[in-house]
């Protein structure tokens, strides 16, 4: 005896509904984590200080200075793209501009990034419609891509001395 002929259809229809709730999931998940992540960023940017001799430590803690972060710097002596994001941060975040554009002149750029982060996905994670369309537009990954972009061209500028 055979199998109704709808019978593949139907578990097709059931594995892609599976495979989309799935998927939806994750992205939900990815905004769940990126929300916190960008408010443990914000949170740290205030609770941290950089020392005099650039190491970074929790207010209060400046005996304890956080060990480096930065792999290249540490091992082959040259900064990577990166290099000063959370020292500029933390300057930013104590209204030093200047300090953070000396540190990386993206620092402005990202915090900013990192901030708008936290409108962003909780508006997505609340399923408000005009942010949903935007997140589902172009827009982001360009700004993405603008950002790293940004982050590679002065990393550059510094190997180049300028």
């Amino acid at each position: 005896m055979s199998a109704p002929d709808s019978l593949p259809i139907l578990i097709a229809d059931d594995s892609s509904s599976a495979l989309s709730e799935r998927k939806a999931a994750s992205t939900r998940s990815r905004h769940i984590s990126m929300f916190w992540i960008a408010i443990a960023v914000v949170a740290l940017s205030f609770a941290l200080r950089v020392r005099a001799d650039q190491r970074v430590t929790l207010i209060g803690l400046s005996g304890l200075p956080a060990p480096e972060m930065c792999g290249s710097r540490a091992w082959f002596g040259i900064e990577c793209p990166g290099c000063g994001l959370t020292r500029g941060f933390i300057r930013l975040a104590s209204g030093d501009w200047s300090g953070a554009i000396a540190l990386n002149r993206v620092a402005p750029l990202l915090a900013f990034a990192v901030l708008a982060q936290i409108p962003y996905r909780l508006t997505i994670l609340l399923g408000l419609p005009p942010v949903r369309r935007f997140a589902e537009s172009p827009w982001p990954n360009a700004f993405g891509w603008v950002l790293i972009i940004a982050l590679i061209g002065n990393w550059f500028l510094k190997l180049l001395g300028v």
